[in-house]
């Protein structure tokens, strides 16, 4: 609630100061590790457990073309070593962001996904390229350099659930993944002390209607800290950034 209360409240400023509403609102964390520019008028939820995790999530306005009909934007912290429960019961871990990116496309999304790079051409069917080995961009805010990839996947679709999923030629509901991430690795002398992963998980039928506010989410983001309670961290600041 206290992170709906902070975003609604410099939402309101915004507009009495602009009388219209703004594209945007900046965000800041609760623990102040980092801010971000968020889609004006989406809720915002923050979650964290013990040491080495947190989360927020921005979620958008109804949408019927995404699944549950929640289009959303998330930032998460990762350190290394810390597992991390799941909400269905299971840990996860990771030893790195490169981790992390090889548990992601291996566990989640199977041999069979079709990995993209920034140019949306698939990661297999470049010429000597190998899925594992994905493109870095540079943030346009910040300066850092991140792991950009995305990801195609169809996955069963839950029982009784029919937003925002499609009917296969089998005759079943799935939800057609389309979801896009930045993997953002944070080094403090020297050695990464852990990373930040921005996702947006829509589907293939929505995908485009937010691909815009994630562009403008991982430009904007400025991480001050590694993590929540982490040590101060110096970044470059505004680079020419490789197009996405």
């Amino acid at each position: 609630m206290r992170m709906r209360a902070l975003a609604f409240f410099a939402a309101a400023a915004a507009f009495a100061a602009s009388c219209s509403p703004p594209s945007y609102v900046s965000y800041q964390s609760v623990s102040g590790d980092f801010t971000v520019s968020a889609p004006w008028g989406w809720d915002v939820i923050a979650d964290a457990q013990a040491d080495g995790f947190a989360q927020v999530n921005f979620i958008g306005p109804f949408d019927k073309d995404f699944y549950l009909g929640a289009p959303s934007l998330s930032v998460r912290w990762y350190k290394p070593y810390r597992p991390h429960r799941l909400r269905n019961g299971s840990l996860e871990m990771y030893t790195s962001s490169d981790d992390f990116i090889k548990q992601t496309l291996d566990d989640v999304y199977g041999k069979d996904a079709i990995v993209y790079g920034p140019s949306s051409l698939p990661l297999d069917q470049r010429p000597a390229a190998d899925r594992k080995e994905i493109p870095t961009i540079t943030l346009k805010g910040s300066g850092l350099d991140a792991k950009y990839f995305g990801v195609l996947s169809p996955t069963p679709a839950m029982s009784g659930v029919t937003i925002g999923t499609v009917v296969d030629l089998d005759g079943h509901r799935i939800n057609q993944r389309y979801h896009e991430y930045a993997v953002v690795p944070i080094d403090v002398d020297g050695r990464e002390a852990g990373f930040y992963v921005l996702t947006y998980p829509a589907t293939l039928g929505g995908h485009d209607k937010g691909m815009e506010q994630f562009r403008h989410l991982i430009g904007s983001f400025h991480p001050y800290t590694a993590g929540p309670g982490g040590p101060k961290i110096t970044i470059r600041g505004p680079r020419p950034a490789k197009p996405l």
